[in-house]
C-alpha cells in the first residue's frame, strides 16, 4: 500500500504517524504542570494544596532558594507544618512533626546511570 502513495501522501502519512507517537509520550513530560493545576474546580485546588510542588531551584554562589507553589523559600523558612532544612539538586527537604520529608523537584523523573 505504501508503494501506491504519492511522495506528498507518504510524507503526510509519516507526519501523522509521528504526531501519534508524540501524543503517546506526552503523558511522561516532566515539565507539565501538576494534575489539577489548570482545573479550577474546588476538588482540584484541594489536591494541589495537599501536595506542595517544587517548580524551580536556584543556586547562585551561597544563595540557594526554591519556588514552591509560586512562593520563594529558603533554608529556615516555614512551609505548612514544616521547616525547610535543605535545598539540593533533588528537591527541598522539610522537617515536619512526622519526620523528614523530601519535596522532589521532578517527581516523575527517575535517575538512572548513563552507562551499562
Amino acid at each position: 500500500m505504501a508503494d501506491d502513495l504519492t511522495p506528498a501522501a507518504a510524507i503526510l502519512l509519516a507526519c501523522l504517524a509521528g504526531l501519534g507517537a508524540a501524543a503517546a509520550h506526552a503523558d511522561h513530560d516532566p515539565t507539565r504542570p501538576p494534575p489539577g493545576l489548570a482545573d479550577n474546580s474546588p476538588e482540584a485546588a484541594q489536591a494541589v494544596q495537599a501536595a506542595p510542588q517544587v517548580s524551580s531551584i536556584f543556586r547562585a554562589g551561597r544563595l540557594v532558594f526554591a519556588i514552591i507553589d509560586g512562593r520563594e523559600v529558603k533554608v529556615g523558612d516555614r512551609l505548612g507544618d514544616g521547616r525547610v532544612t535543605r535545598i539540593d539538586e533533588t528537591g527541598v527537604w522539610l522537617r515536619t512533626p512526622q519526620g523528614s520529608r523530601l519535596l522532589p523537584l521532578l517527581p516523575e523523573v527517575k535517575k538512572r546511570p548513563s552507562g551499562p
